[in-house]
């Protein structure tokens, strides 16, 4: 994997509330479908006077990609939004829970995620963690105005120490 840079830790995480869309169907290197994803979710948080910079660009993963079959695997795309915020038309809330995750920061261009998935997924069954169901990346930076394209993200998966 050509990472840049690349951090495994465990961290207790607050609790987010996640504005989103969810997605049903194959996702895995369709740019195109997170950038329409997150434009809905952007405009909708827009629309309701929140101030995106300050508000965290999170994709919840539902499902194994190993024993879930692509066409039923199931994503939810969207920001964190104040916790009083309420879902209209196709934007729905959900929290995302407080707890312990490992958390695996990586800076690779956008062809690497799925190994940056593998390298956070060895780190928890080296250290012996038990994966507790939620896991999620959270996007740090734009890689269209990075110099060399590159995707900073942080994948948090919750565990059970």
């Amino acid at each position: 994997m050509e990472t840049k840079t690349a951090n495994l830790r465990i961290a207790k995480l607050p609790r987010k509330t996640l504005a989103y869309i969810q997605h049903t169907g194959p996702y895995r290197g369709d740019t195109r479908l997170f950038e329409r994803l997150f434009l809905q979710v952007s405009t909708w948080v827009k629309n309701r006077g929140m101030n995106l910079p300050v508000h965290e660009a999170i994709t919840v993963y539902h499902d194994d990609a190993g024993r879930v079959p692509e066409d039923k695997q199931r994503i939810s795309v969207g920001y964190t939004v104040p916790d009083d915020t309420i879902g209209t038309g196709n934007i729905e809330i959900m929290e995302i829970p407080a707890g312990e995750y490992v958390i695996g920061s990586f800076e690779i261009p956008a062809e690497s995620y799925g190994e940056a998935w593998s390298e956070t997924m060895r780190f928890i069954q080296e250290h012996k963690y038990a994966p507790s169901g939620i896991m999620y990346e959270s996007y740090k930076n734009d890689p269209r105005t990075h110099p060399e394209g590159m995707h900073q993200v942080e994948i948090s998966i919750g565990v059970t120490l």
